[in-house]
């Protein structure tokens, strides 16, 4: 994507900051429990990137937590803000939260990867009217 114009990210007290120079491979809104739970949210936004075009720009050491023996979470050891998450299977990729860049950025992600994963955990108390896909897992 030539267009693509660099985005900005950070956690809330501004300890870690990071810049993103490539578009996202990939958007989707994570239904499971563990994303709940950890987020403390109905579900959760991701937008994946090529790891190679994430860059710490300031603060970069972050608290990780193993959700799982391949899924780990990172946050801002000041404010707890989970910024990453790191897969062990998808090592060129890292998995930013979406609400940790600017609301009107545009993360360039190819409109067909967006959607709602692990939509079965889904909690029945949010109402969604959109009409992306709802898959079981993180099938597209």
């Amino acid at each position: 994507m030539a267009d693509f114009k660099k985005i900005e990210g950070s956690c809330f007290c501004g300890a870690n900051q990071f810049e993103v120079t490539q578009p996202a491979v990939e958007m989707h809104h994570c239904h499971c429990s563990i994303c709940r739970r950890l987020q403390g949210a109905a579900f959760v936004t991701f937008a994946i990137f090529p790891r190679a075009s994430v860059r710490w720009t300031k603060g970069g050491d972050l608290q990780t937590f193993s959700s799982s023996a391949q899924i780990h979470r990172n946050r801002c050891k000041n404010c707890g803000t989970t910024l990453t998450v790191d897969v062990d299977p998808m090592p060129d990729v890292l998995i930013v939260t979406r609400a940790s860049l600017p609301a009107d950025a545009e993360p360039g992600y190819p409109p067909a990867t967006l959607r709602h994963a692990f939509w079965p955990d889904h909690v029945p108390w949010v109402e969604l009217g959109d009409k992306l896909p709802r898959v079981a897992g993180f099938d597209k």
